[in-house]
């Protein structure tokens, strides 16, 4: 075989080699070209299935969010409001404290009065030891000439802030005019007060 043959089967060879290869690449690039295109069919596909899952689930943690900001906002509106009516209630009860006497006398002459008439019988005032010397027989006079009842100070003392507990003679009805019992039935009219300001 000559030098001449030999170099055609050699060229030969890397011809069809290079339509081997050029044929194998250009596959290779329709077949990347392929999977990358179903890849993006299928990237398409789950976005589409997942994203109205999460959209839900965004939506679902900002309501979460919303209606737990709205608690904590209430809550904070009923402490404040809380907070308010019992500085109310001590300002009120400091203040009855310090009365002037005779300005304190009155207003357990009224209790004492306002007890009588709601228990519509005998009495017994039963009240502090400090304010023992203040229901005088005079005051308790008094309290029976408009009353039309026995008006009597029990040896017993109550401890309170101020007031005085009154007892029908024969133990059965007893009405509490006490200035903690007093303050405590204006709390919801104080509520409802202290909601109009706060919200209004």
């Amino acid at each position: 075989m000559s030098m001449e043959q030999v170099e055609k089967i050699v060229k030969k060879i890397n011809e069809d080699a290079e339509a081997e290869s050029s044929k194998i690449l250009n596959e290779a690039r329709t077949q990347a070209e392929k999977i990358k295109r179903d890849a993006n069919v299928e990237a398409d596909e789950i976005y589409s299935e997942i994203l109205p899952k999460y959209e839900r689930e965004a939506e679902q943690e900002k309501q979460r969010i919303v209606a737990n900001a709205k608690l904590r906002a209430r809550k904070a509106v009923l402490d404040a409001r809380e907070d308010v009516i019992k500085l109310a209630f001590n300002a009120a009860g400091t203040k009855l404290q310090k009365l002037p006497k005779k300005d304190y006398t009155k207003v357990l002459e009224k209790l004492i009065l306002e007890g009588v008439e709601a228990i519509d019988a005998d009495t017994v005032v039963i009240a502090r030891k400090e304010d023992s010397r203040a229901i005088t027989s005079a005051l308790l006079k008094r309290v029976s000439e408009k009353t039309g009842f026995k008006v009597t100070k029990a040896r017993e003392y109550i401890n309170v802030m101020g007031g005085v507990v009154l007892r029908s003679s024969d133990g059965k009805i007893e009405v509490n005019n006490t200035f903690e019992t007093r303050l405590e039935r204006f709390r919801d009219e104080l509520r409802k007060e202290v909601a109009e300001v706060l919200f209004s």
